[in-house]
């Protein structure tokens, strides 16, 4: 793995954490700021030439006073590559970009700018559970340290000026992760949720973002409109249908708490997926991930489900079985296969089973 990698390795997403606010549910918040530079062609049309002395000013403003570090993407093994991909510092556009592309990443991931994707820059902040104003907060800081830099291209019609048309105006997505385990146990309420969604002009996707699945029932939820509103604005929208998604996810979980068929029935679940992480010798992500959430469920009901880890450290091993954590940590490349064999060994010894 390369070495500026290692601390990110070492250490859960710094956009996790055991005291997040309304965290049993939104597991995190991201602000992402699309700007690009004024009389400047967009990256699909820039020189390489002139991508180059971007980029070479560009991690110069970056740098100035602030801990981080830049990496090729270009340059990344597949498994270093799919590290940064699940901890939602790149894109897959931008791992596949034929152009020079950079990528600067605070020391705890919970900032970075990715350089050249789409636009000139897409610069994240993170935040764990529900505090869009934080992540915003981390955004702009680095916002602040290129704008020194650099104009950026503002229209007084329609405010930043971006590649795609649909993120012109704030240039900005807010959104936040959630898990629904329950909504999505119940079948129907979680369709009327993510309906809800949709309703609010709300993008749903799954946990990497557009064309990604929904594993494990994590979703993600960002607002689709950026033009005619302000960011305040726009991030109350996906703030507040958080907070209801939260409350209608908060009371499904308390009617499998309370309800002695439904405890039952979850309890019988939650064993079956205990015998099955204790016994089979081969996990896909999906399945482990389903697995993991069905235990998680139980867990916050306070029911005993015979694993060392509370919720909080199953929902921090959600994230650690993904192909690119558990290759990183295993410190090899494997083949599907083979992380499917590693996964179910390395999971049994996380959980407390015998190996």
């Amino acid at each position: 793995m390369d070495e500026r990698l290692q601390p990110l390795l070492e250490a859960n997403p710094g956009w996790l954490d055991r005291h997040a606010p309304l965290g049993d549910v939104v597991v995190a918040s991201r602000v992402r700021l699309a700007r690009n530079v004024a009389d400047r062609p967009f990256p699909q049309q820039l020189g390489q030439e002139e991508a180059e002395g971007l980029q070479q000013k560009a991690e110069q403003a970056l740098g100035q006073n602030q801990h981080g570090d830049f990496l090729a993407p270009q340059s990344l093994t597949a498994t270093d590559a799919e590290f940064l991909l699940e901890r939602s510092l790149v894109t897959r556009d931008l791992l596949a970009c034929d152009r020079p592309t950079r990528v600067w990443f605070g020391p705890t991931g919970d900032r970075g700018v990715m350089l050249l994707e789409e636009d000139h820059f897409r610069i994240q902040g993170f935040a764990p559970g529900l505090d869009l104003e934080h992540a915003l907060e981390l955004a702009q800081q680095q916002e602040r340290h290129l704008r020194g830099a650099f104009p950026f291209a503002v229209s007084d019609r329609y405010g930043f000026l971006t590649s795609c048309p649909s993120n012109t105006g704030s240039g900005m997505r807010a959104s936040l992760m959630l898990h629904l385990p329950a909504l999505a146990r119940a079948k129907a309420p979680v369709q009327r949720a993510l309906h809800a969604a949709r309703s609010a002009s709300l993008a749903v996707r799954g946990v990497h973002g557009e064309g990604s699945q929904a594993l494990g029932f994590f979703y993600q939820i960002s607002n689709q409109r950026t033009l005619g509103e302000t960011m305040a604005a726009q991030m109350a929208v996906v703030a507040e249908y958080g907070r209801e998604v939260v409350a209608f996810e908060t009371t499904t979980r308390e009617r499998f708490g309370t309800k002695p068929e439904l405890r039952k029935l979850l309890q019988n679940d939650a064993d079956k997926a205990v015998e099955r992480l204790a016994k089979v010798r081969e996990l896909t992500s999906a399945q482990a991930l389903e697995a993991l959430s069905t235990i998680r469920l139980a867990t916050l009901l306070e029911m005993e489900c015979g694993v060392k880890q509370d919720a909080f450290g199953l929902m921090c091993l959600c994230f650690r079985l993904q192909p690119g954590h558990l290759q990183a940590q295993l410190g090899c490349e494997m083949s599907p296969e083979d992380r499917d064999l590693a996964r179910a060994t390395w999971l049994r010894s996380e959980l407390g089973f015998e190996a």
